[in-house]
């Protein structure tokens, strides 16, 4: 897909990109909202506390003095108190040295709060350093995944902004209208057009639908028992709509990523055994399938279960059993990562017996 200069030339320009979005972190003048500089902190309350579950915890209440670095009262220096509990579930300890963002209302000093920390400079570091890794390892792949990257951020907010206009049951009908643009941008732009990248778009896409078919069926059929959609409880919107869009997203980045390392492989044999049968290509297809399958699942699990991990340490340290807390953190969770899985599975035998059909065919006419 990239020329030969040109991803070097892209590689400088996000580079550069990155360089002034880093400088541009520390000009603190454009801020619009106060921002202030922490220069001494001192504790001076603390008080033990327990709650309703026998939980301990500690109430600090510390003395902050501040500089602000931004709006018209900049330099001015205000003192502040700020309370903060041992387990920092809603609140944090600010230390010195520490930009911070302020509400000041009606420019009333007495009244400042702090809103939360300065954290872009950080961000910015940790992006440079991916894109520095991506374009250093990856190369013009790397340069090219970022830019597939960009392009689906950019259609998965699309996305969100049709959704806001539209009716609330359209959602699942705009992902199936995005998924294929999503599936092909990605890997066009990763891998160029050419036979390995066809054959990955057809079997992305008809797993994909498969197995949300499937899975939508099971549910649907089921009456969406068992499913605790309480961790959605704040959106005003149905919340089955959204839980079924998110298994339609999920699964095409599933079937994606095996789909490509399987049709990758079988045309690196193909290349090498030109003489091989779409039956003894497929077989290959199936087994090396089977060598990635085990990681593949496990990876889904883990990323989809470890974001409840937090939630679930809350309900614990509040004293809710595990047969209450388990099923409410973790219902969807599992859900998507069951049926991410069965996507999984799914992929390697469509992407087998497809690709070992086009692949062999190719070899037919060199020969």
């Amino acid at each position: 897909m990239l020329k030969k200069y040109s991803w070097k030339v892209l590689s400088v320009v996000i580079l550069l990109l990155n360089a002034w979005w880093i400088f541009q972190t520390f000009q603190y003048d454009h801020y619009q909202e106060p921002l202030g500089k922490i220069t001494k902190v001192k504790i001076v309350e603390k008080n033990d506390t327990i709650d309703e579950h026998q939980n301990k915890d500690i109430i600090s209440t510390q003395q902050i003095h501040l500089t602000l670095l931004s709006t018209k009262n900049k330099g001015k220096e205000l003192t502040i108190l700020n309370k903060f509990s041992q387990s920092r579930i809603k609140d944090q300890e600010y230390k010195t040295g520490d930009l911070v963002f302020l509400s000041i209302k009606d420019n009333d000093f007495s009244q400042a709060t702090i809103i939360d920390s300065k954290r872009d400079t950080g961000l910015a570091i940790l992006m440079l350093g991916f894109v520095l890794l991506l374009i250093v390892i990856g190369r013009k792949s790397g340069v090219a995944s970022l830019i597939g990257l960009l392009i689906n951020t950019g259609l998965f907010y699309l996305l969100l902004v049709l959704y806001e206009h539209v009716s609330s049951q359209s959602l699942i009908w705009l992902s199936l209208l995005f998924f294929p643009i999503i599936v092909a941008s990605t890997l066009i732009v990763s891998n160029g057009w050419n036979q390995k990248t066809k054959i990955s778009i057809l079997t992305t896409l008809c797993s994909t639908l498969i197995t949300f078919v499937l899975g939508v069926s099971i549910i649907t059929l089921l009456k969406h028992k068992g499913l605790r959609y309480e961790e959605m409880e704040l959106i005003t919107r149905p919340q089955h709509v959204l839980f079924i869009s998110s298994l339609l997203i999920g699964t095409m980045g599933a079937s994606m990523d095996i789909s490509i390392t399987l049709s990758t492989a079988m045309n690196e044999i193909s290349q090498r055994h030109k003489q091989l049968t779409p039956q003894s290509l497929y077989q290959s297809g199936i087994q090396v399938g089977s060598e990635v399958i085990g990681p593949m699942i496990n990876t889904m699990f883990f990323s989809y279960l470890s974001g409840s991990i937090p939630l679930i340490l809350i309900f614990l340290r509040n004293d809710m059993s595990f047969n209450y807390t388990f099923p409410i953190s973790l219902s969807l969770e599992m859900t998507r990562a069951l049926i991410g899985s069965i996507g999984i599975v799914l992929t390697i035998p469509i992407t087998s017996y497809i690709a070992s059909i086009f692949l062999t065919r190719g070899n037919q006419y060199e020969r």
